[in-house]
């Protein structure tokens, strides 16, 4: 009967952040000039360990399940992509004063890593975030 606490421990550790070591997430002020924009990776119990470079605003990135970043941002059009990856695959407006949420979803499917971008409601955005830790290697 050991096997099923075994089972569960194992699910527990499994489904917790992947990244080790980073900052937890700390909500900071939003300069009234500028835009703060968070881009954030939660960790699944199935998710790819492929972790593609992505571009969002002026920052590129590659995230591993359970990491996030935090950027300023100028207001105006936000772009979020893919390295490689003519066609945008999120574009928003950011305003002055203003925090957005970008989730990165990675799935894997045969030769293909396909990467989604969701731009989240901020009360749910704030919550998933809490799950992850600051990393990532920028270029």
């Amino acid at each position: 009967m050991i096997r099923a606490p075994l089972a569960a421990a194992i699910c527990v550790m499994l489904a917790g952040c992947g990244v080790e070591g980073g900052d937890a997430y700390q909500p900071r002020p939003i300069p009234a000039e500028k835009s703060l924009v968070y881009i954030y990776r939660p960790s699944e119990l199935l998710s790819s360990q492929s972790t593609p470079l992505v571009t969002c605003g002026h920052e590129s990135i590659e995230l591993e399940s359970g990491g996030f970043d935090e950027f300023i941002e100028e207001p105006g059009s936000v772009t979020c992509s893919v390295a490689g990856d003519a066609a945008p695959r999120l574009r928003f407006d950011a305003r002055p004063g203003e925090q957005y949420f970008i989730k990165q979803e990675v799935e894997v499917s045969g030769l293909t890593t396909q990467v989604r971008f969701i731009l989240m409601d901020p009360d749910v955005g704030r919550d998933e975030i809490r799950e992850c830790s600051r990393e990532g290697i920028k270029q």
